[in-house]
């Protein structure tokens, strides 16, 4: 028997929740209610709220794309004007850029952490300042460089050890990142970065998922960690040192592409697609799960 996609993942999805039935976690039919102007759409990646120029919201584009973030507003429209053509980041390659995150200094992470056929070694966070929202270029300040620890499956046996990540984070002044792996999702920490030189990361934490983690974001107060899958939204709550802990909200998300970004705005959350749709999902429409303690 062929079940339909959507209802064979809510089956999956309960050997990981303590659920009464499938219909507990819902399904948002989303809408777009914007689409982000040229050029800021261009294979949008990342998006990020600033939590320093009030209404601004950074974008960027991934691989292929122009090494630039622009300035855009909640209605997706570029804040300098329609001339506007972003802010060179100079000296950074756009390799596969692939998630902003924002610093408890008021500087921007932007994750060169793209790595589809996991043998890239040249994977690093790539620290700016914030520029004007008009700006037209933004220099470097630091660069650190990561690299996973050895891998025993057999991709690490055959290629280099590093992992594919697409989700980047800071949490309480500390770099996180978030692999991109089809079951699961492994947290890896950064520890005392310093610019230009290699750091092996740290795991920390792994979580069971039903698809790809393709972005993440820290609410402003740090109470909330946002991480987003193809066709999922998962809200936790990190304590003591825990992240992933014993519950969190979810739904799972219809009507959408390839969405790859993800960023809080108040108590709502942000969801842009890679062709630069914005969709916005409250956190009164998720429902809050039990996790079985079963992830290695």
């Amino acid at each position: 028997m062929n079940l339909p996609k959507r209802i064979l993942l809510s089956f999956i999805f309960l050997g990981m929740v303590n659920c009464t039935s499938a219909q507990e976690i819902p399904t948002l039919e989303l809408e777009a209610y914007k689409r982000i102007d040229p050029p800021a759409r261009n294979e949008v990646s990342g998006i990020i709220k600033s939590q320093n120029l009030e209404g601004v919201f950074w974008v960027h584009g991934d691989s292929g794309t122009p090494d630039k973030i622009y300035a855009i507003n909640i209605d997706g429209d570029l804040v300098a004007g329609d001339d506007y053509r972003g802010a060179e980041v100079i000296g950074a390659g756009n390799t596969d850029w692939e998630d902003l995150a924002y610093t408890a200094n008021g500087f921007i992470l932007i994750g060169e952490i793209g790595n589809n056929c996991e043998c890239r070694d040249d994977l690093k966070v790539i620290v700016i300042e914030e520029p004007a929202p008009d700006a037209d270029e933004v220099d470097v300040i630091a660069e650190y460089y990561i690299t996973y620890p050895k891998r025993n499956d057999l991709m690490g046996k055959l290629l280099r050890s590093n992992y594919n990540a697409e989700a980047l984070f800071e949490y309480n002044g500390e770099i996180y990142i978030l692999t991109k792996q089809s079951s699961k999702t492994m947290l890896f920490h950064i520890e005392n970065p310093q610019n230009q030189k290699q750091h092996e990361l740290k795991l920390i934490e792994t979580f069971d998922t039903e698809h790809y983690v393709t972005a993440a974001d820290v609410s402003p107060d740090q109470k909330y960690l946002a991480v987003l899958t193809y066709d999922q939204i998962l809200v936790f709550e990190p304590k003591d040192g825990q992240f992933f802990g014993n519950s969190y909200k979810t739904a799972f998300l219809d009507d959408t592409k390839q969405i790859e970004s993800v960023t809080f705005d108040g108590t709502d959350l942000i969801i842009a697609e890679e062709d630069g749709q914005l969709y916005r999902i409250s956190m009164n429409d998720l429902v809050e799960v039990q996790r079985v303690q079963n992830e290695d």
